[in-house]
């Protein structure tokens, strides 16, 4: 009978899991980014160290990357936030005058914690152009995040951080993402926008990877359940054969 309405309690706490109030955000601050270091050096460049860069000898308007930061974003460790959006026009260029890469300068100023204020990290963008077909798919340039970068550390509380970018999210206009989500691909003469997350995360490993998906999260608190439980029944068992 006791297993019984342990197996309930346990039961009983998963089930009220959703009404836990939200635990403060360990993050808060404000975004901002610019962009820098085109490559190749000879690249027909404008708005180098700005938010607004345009690259490609014109034969119609260039190719045109712009970077718009969050004035307040929140967060837990490890959990990715919205960190701005990008707006991606595939200008029609000259090949051979376009650059193949642009870092982006992505300021993350904290107000929580205070102490931690700006912190800098960079990223540096593949930007590739593709002949044009009558494929318009084919056809579509596309920006693509790193899989690695060198992480700017910081510690919090004894631990340390950096901040990784994670994805794209929520595509407007005549784009795509690939089925990684780290590539905006964008039509001949089209124009895109993407919200670009990030996260604060433990691992400074510089290497970009993802988050678990909610179902394993709710798999492992299921699993946590199942242990305290078992753990549970052993000590009632230690306890009955101690007396």
């Amino acid at each position: 009978m006791r297993n019984h309405i342990a197996l309930v309690v346990v039961l009983a706490g998963i089930a009220s899991f959703g009404d836990i109030p939200a635990k403060a955000a360990d993050v808060e601050g404000s975004s901002s980014g610019i962009f820098v270091n085109p490559l190749p050096v000879g690249a027909t460049t404008t708005g180098v160290g700005t938010n607004n860069f345009t690259y490609g000898q014109t034969i119609d308007v260039p190719t045109r990357l712009t970077f718009t930061g969050n004035p307040s974003f929140a967060s837990a460790f490890e959990v990715p936030f919205y960190v701005g959006t990008l707006f991606y026009h595939n200008g029609a260029i000259s090949l051979g005058t376009q650059a193949t890469s642009v870092d982006l300068q992505l300021a993350t100023n904290f107000t929580t914690p205070s102490a931690l204020g700006l912190v800098t990290s960079t990223f540096t963008l593949g930007l590739v152009t593709t002949p044009n077909t009558s494929d318009p798919i084919a056809s579509a340039d596309f920006v693509n995040l790193p899989s690695t970068f060198t992480p700017s550390i910081f510690n919090i509380g004894g631990t340390n951080y950096t901040v990784t970018l994670v994805d794209f999210q929520n595509v407007v206009g005549d784009g795509f993402l690939s089925s990684s989500s780290t590539q905006l691909h964008v039509i001949e003469g089209g124009s895109a926008t993407a919200d670009l997350y990030a996260e604060v995360t433990r691992d400074t490993s510089g290497v970009i990877g993802g988050v678990p998906e909610t179902s394993t999260w709710v798999m492992m608190l299921i699993g946590f359940a199942g242990v305290g439980f078992a753990s549970y029944r052993n000590r009632k068992s230690f306890s009955a054969l101690s007396v």
